[in-house]
């Protein structure tokens, strides 16, 4: 019975031995050395990086211009509402001046006709109060 025990520690240890050896060989078979690269290639992969570079801040420059152009137009139609809402407001007041004024124009009118009919009438009494 024991020397089952021992056989199977022995099988377990002998597995495991085995399986870390693997993950440890495959581990450094991972680790090899890049290709090294010729000095054209160096060249060539820079000048990519470069080109990434321009074509990035170029980019940014043109969203920088655009934003800047869309808060320019921004400003420019809330001073033309605000200019806008100025004129409708003058509008609005001349227009209940010119109200103002029309009503005060008919009570003159109606005032003066009402001046003409007592002043008729005066003279008629006059007139007759001459007559008599």
């Amino acid at each position: 019975m024991q020397d089952n025990n021992i056989m199977k520690f022995k099988t377990i240890i002998l597995t495991l031995t085995f399986g870390a050896m693997l993950l440890f060989t495959f581990d450094l078979y991972g680790q090899e050395e890049p290709a090294a690269m010729s000095k054209s290639e160096h060249a060539r992969m820079d000048s990519l990086l470069k080109t990434d570079k321009q074509i990035q801040q170029q980019q940014q420059a043109e969203d920088k211009k655009t934003i800047d152009d869309a808060k320019e137009a921004s400003k420019d139609a809330k001073v033309k509402a605000d200019e806008a809402k100025r004129i409708e407001q003058d509008a609005s007041n001349a227009s209940n001046e010119s109200k103002k004024a029309l009503r005060t124009e008919k009570k003159a009118q109606k005032a003066r006709r009402n001046a003409d009919k007592q002043a008729q009438k005066a003279e008629d009494a006059r007139q007759k109060s001459n007559n008599n």
